[in-house]
């Protein structure tokens, strides 16, 4: 039977009267930028870890274990970035992301710069998929500056994913991970945000997006492309979410037709290619009906899988806006309301 290792509040604040086991447990690098890694996780478990994200996603069950440690490798560091936001705060926003390489990762980092003074913010990036040290660390670093409240914010399209149940696991709000199994914290100090999903201001950037590329609404039709999640049970439920969007946006325009698809990235390369081929029909008959066919997503990054799209609809005629919604001035709006709520 599995049993959480669950690290409490109060526990937490043990750690930093006990100086040496604090260091032991967040020593960290830092880097030019700020940003902080933590040292390795034991490497006497990695095995463990290793088989149960074999367990847990399908596509990787192949791989021996050497062949999945590059992978988790060439992933980058799991780390964490606070924002020097301004004065003193008793409130805390922990900006829990994927990782969208440097460039992506700088670009929200500099978006948040001028966020609510009355928030500290700290950014946490990574998939946390064998390690939350990264994630106790930046909660540690919190309760250090007298940090009373902590807001979660997951930065994902919807709620619907591996990644944002490996994120409520670790904070005691799942009862299973996603990946591996890791550390988990519990605390009433923590308030969690639901992904931004099909909220209002998800609706109006993907649209204003849509307007920067068109020119003759009558004449084109909008892809709404998704990364999309593993399972298809999760699709379906992300299907209807940007359905919603595409409703939204035909309601609020012009176009001839506004169609939703989600590519699954990380799903079965069966599963993928047909979720590539039936974007490439659609696109092939709508070109072959005189349409103009504009592609935008609700990628979180305007530096993430952009290219891959590109790839798959080689050879194709479309007008594609590959922003994402992270760095577009309302997303830094939504992150308030929803906090303030």
């Amino acid at each position: 039977m599995k049993i959480k290792q669950t690290f409490s509040l109060f526990f937490l604040v043990l750690l930093y009267q006990q100086s040496l086991l604090a260091e032991h447990i967040c020593h960290t690098k830092v880097d030019d930028l700020g940003k902080e890694i933590p040292m390795m996780m034991d490497m006497s478990n990695m095995d463990l870890k290793f088989n149960q994200i074999k367990q847990n996603l399908p596509n990787l069950s192949k791989l021996d274990n050497l062949q999945l440690q590059k992978i988790m490798k060439s992933m980058g560091p799991n780390y964490y970035w606070p924002i020097n936001n301004g004065k003193s705060s008793k409130h805390g926003v922990l900006i829990m992301a994927h990782g969208y390489g440097s460039d992506g990762d700088l670009d929200l980092f500099n978006s948040l710069k001028n966020f609510n003074p009355n928030y500290e913010i700290i950014l946490t990036m990574g998939m946390s998929m064998m390690t939350s040290k990264h994630v106790i660390c930046s909660v540690q670093r919190l309760m250090n500056s007298g940090i009373e409240s902590i807001y979660i914010v997951p930065i994902s399209s919807t709620p619907y994913n591996t990644l944002v149940r490996q994120w409520r696991y670790i904070f005691n709000l799942e009862k299973n991970y996603s990946y591996a199994d890791v550390d988990v914290l519990a605390s009433n100090t923590f308030k969690y945000i639901e992904p931004i999903s099909d909220d209002a201001i998800a609706k109006e950037i993907i649209l204003e997006y849509a307007n920067e590329i068109s020119t003759n609404q009558e004449n084109e039709v909008v892809i709404i492309i998704a990364h999309g999640p593993v399972s298809q049970a999760d699709n379906v439920q992300e299907l209807l979410i940007m359905n919603n969007i595409a409703d939204y946006i035909s309601n609020n325009s012009n176009f001839s037709e506004v169609r939703s698809f989600t590519l699954q990235d990380d799903a079965g390369k069966a599963i993928r290619d047909n979720n590539i081929n039936n974007i490439r029909q659609y696109i092939k008959n709508s070109s072959m009906q005189g349409k103009r066919v504009l592609v935008v997503s609700n990628l979180m990054s305007g530096k993430g899988i952009q290219k891959n799209i590109e790839k798959d609809l080689n050879g194709l005629n479309y007008t594609f806006n590959s922003k994402g919604l992270l760095t577009h001035p309302k997303f830094k709006i939504w992150i308030e309301d929803s906090i303030t709520k």
